[in-house]
């Protein structure tokens, strides 16, 4: 869940900057077709003077002139129309350059505004699909708590400590491989993170919360880590990530395991084909076995 929350955010962050995108190159296409009827009217303007005047050339002043000054003033005439007409051209074609670019980015921003938008809303119809099945899980267990005896639910509340490790030279079951001793492991720090762990059997679940009085799945992960001196990364996504790839047959005490395909969710191995975690509202932290979930990843930090 946390990491599903934090891919929607994301999304959303790309959506609101994809649209302020879209908004700035808006207002630019607004301006430069704004700036390109501005030439066009005073093109427009130059025209009409030509058309009124009669003929551009030098002919028609020579022809209609009734003197030698005359044809002069009419040629100063002419070459100044003529040159504000060339500026105005030009003016007018850089305008329309310009317009046609901030067109092209219009568009572009728009359509990825657009599709900025349809990846929140696939994100945010996953989540809450997600959040309805959990919601659905979260009956269920209601419906299954509410038929316990008495005696059943006070196991529940009070599982007691987990069982200890097997003696390896006299193992109760000589098919179970005995979870390796402190020794085996670097430092002895994964058996302490294990039972750094189970001393929160019991709290309450909460979204991104990292304890000591609520967790959520990484929130119990990390805080169990910390108590080694390590820090881990806060999403299930990220630790499914990081660490040493293991495969589930090689699992060791103190081991992430992550679940659902879209690795929405982890705990830490504490051997025996079981787990610790926190695993959704309304469920405390507790001990579960791995084969609960769809199994994703594990890794060795």
């Amino acid at each position: 869940m946390n990491s599903a929350q934090l891919d929607l955010e994301a999304k959303l962050a790309d959506q609101r900057a994809a649209d302020l995108r879209q908004s700035a190159d808006q207002g630019a296409l607004d301006e430069a077709r704004g700036e390109l009827d501005r030439y066009q009217s005073a093109i427009d303007g130059v025209a009409a003077a030509m058309y009124v005047g009669g003929r551009s050339d030098g002919l028609s002043a020579v022809v209609a002139a009734d003197s030698p000054q005359q044809v002069i003033d009419e040629l100063s005439v002419q070459r100044v129309i003529a040159e504000e007409m060339a500026i105005r051209m030009q003016g007018f074609r850089q305008a329309r350059t310009r317009a046609d670019a901030a067109a092209r980015a219009s568009t572009d921003s728009a359509a990825a505004a657009r599709s900025a938008a349809k990846q929140a809303a696939v994100v945010r119809a996953r989540l809450q699909a997600r959040q309805s099945d959990l919601m659905l899980q979260v009956e269920a267990v209601k419906a299954q708590y509410s038929v316990l005896t008495p005696e059943q639910r006070a196991v529940l509340a009070d599982p007691g400590p987990p069982p200890p490790a097997p003696d390896p030279e006299r193992p109760s079951d000589p098919a179970v491989i005995a979870a390796p001793a402190p020794a085996d492991v670097p430092g002895g720090q994964n058996e302490v993170v294990v039972q750094a762990a189970l001393t929160q059997l019991g709290k309450p679940y909460s979204w991104g919360a990292t304890g000591p009085d609520a967790f959520d799945c990484s929130g119990l992960i990390q805080w169990a880590f910390l108590q080694t001196g390590r820090k881990l990364p806060r999403s299930s996504q990220a630790l499914a990530d990081g660490g040493t790839p293991i495969t589930q047959t090689d699992l060791r005490p103190g081991d992430i395991v992550t679940f659902y395909s879209d690795v929405s969710h982890a705990g830490i191995y504490i051997g025996e084909g079981m787990m610790v975690h926190a695993s959704t509202f309304g469920t405390p932290v507790k001990v579960a076995p791995i084969s609960s979930s769809p199994f994703h990843n594990a890794r060795r930090y």
